[in-house]
């Protein structure tokens, strides 16, 4: 299990979410491990409770499964739910895209740019944690531009964990190239009329879809990575 820093105790959930937050970003929490609350608690400097209280907001946000009377472990996935769970996304995502075509400004747009541009460094710089966590805030903004609080806030539990442990599961580059491919996305918003615009939407979608799926399921198979 990884280490912790000691942690003010009036810092309380919110530093100890982040804490594990950073922890699983760096692979040092892997999927399936056990996380004990009196051990992340004594390393933490903190009360058992308040390290509960912060294990139960990271299991509303998929980050953690909390099993009766066995323990709290990091979510894992099978192929079967990462397929599931992306399949899910692609319909959401693209429905969120829809509503926010209708809303987009010209401001919106220029800081998604911004947003991509970001993500391209980061895979200039080889900075994997930085891409995964720019890559989240570029769609965590396109979702919020949907002006359905409710759909974004389905996108982010569902997707969330995926970004984390899917992608960083299947130990594949995460390169500039592919920071560059969301432009696509804005350049529909900006400029693609339906029905063509839904269509480039989840031809783009999909492929990012297919492409976590056929690297995680080689991660999750041995053989298929000889």
């Amino acid at each position: 299990m990884a280490t912790f820093t000691e942690i003010e105790p009036f810092s309380l959930s919110d530093r100890i979410i982040n804490a594990l937050k950073s922890a699983f970003f760096a692979g040092e929490l892997k999927p399936g491990d056990a996380i004990v609350e009196r051990e992340l608690a004594r390393q933490m400097k903190v009360g058992t409770p308040v390290v509960r209280e912060a294990l139960i907001s990271l299991q509303g946000q998929g980050f953690v499964r909390r099993v009766t009377n066995t323990g709290t472990f990091v979510t894992q996935f099978t192929t079967d739910e990462v397929h599931q769970l992306f399949t899910l996304r692609v319909e959401l995502e693209l429905l969120a895209l829809q509503w926010a075509k209708l809303r987009v400004t010209e401001s919106d747009l220029r800081e998604l740019g911004r947003q991509i541009a970001k993500v391209v460094e980061a895979g200039e710089r080889g900075d994997r944690r930085q891409f995964l966590e720019f890559d989240y805030a570029f769609h965590r903004q396109c979702w919020a531009l949907s002006g359905n609080v409710y759909l974004a806030e389905t996108l982010d539990r569902l997707m969330a964990p995926l970004f984390t442990f899917v992608v960083l599961a299947s130990g594949a580059p995460l390169t500039a190239s592919m920071g560059r491919e969301h432009y696509e996305l804005v350049h529909a918003l900006q400029n693609t009329e339906e029905p063509e615009f839904s269509v480039v939407v989840r031809k783009r979608l999909s492929g990012f879809t297919s492409r976590w799926l056929c690297a995680f399921s080689k991660a999750d198979d041995p053989a298929k990575q000889a």
